[in-house]
């Protein structure tokens, strides 16, 4: 049983520290006037979620570096060269503005702070 207890408390301690930090990071950055709006990519379902009034969030790093944080854009049309580039089918991606600004929240194309979704900014046409 002894030559147990060092690894069961490392990973009890491992399983804390991740906890921990999901939580510090679960509370997303909501800035009210963004000079540089973000935008990034998600699923049609986070934008039923978001039509029905709740809270999505995007990731900004985690997990000690092991999560980099989700893909940012500068502008629409380059979220949407990025859909295309990657032959992603657009009934199956969506394009949403995030609560952050660009040169704030954003380093080499990815999040570093976790953000709110704010709008779903898909043309309509898409849907």
């Amino acid at each position: 049983m002894k030559r147990f207890l060092i690894p069961l408390s490392l990973i009890i301690f491992a399983a804390v520290a991740a906890w921990v930090n999901i939580q510090r990071i679960s509370v997303p950055m909501i800035r009210t006037s963004p000079l540089h709006p973000i935008y990034t990519i998600s699923s049609p379902d986070d934008a039923t979620a978001l039509a029905q009034g709740k809270t999505v969030i995007k990731l900004g790093p985690c997990l000690f570096g092991l999560y980099p944080g989700a893909m940012a854009f500068k502008s629409l049309t380059e979220a949407k060269d990025f859909l295309g580039l990657k032959g992603y089918e657009p009934q199956k991606w969506r394009i949403f503005q995030l609560s952050g600004d660009y040169q704030l929240d954003v380093t080499e194309g990815v999040l570093n702070k976790t953000l709110q979704l704010s709008r779903d900014m898909t043309p309509n046409d898409n849907q």
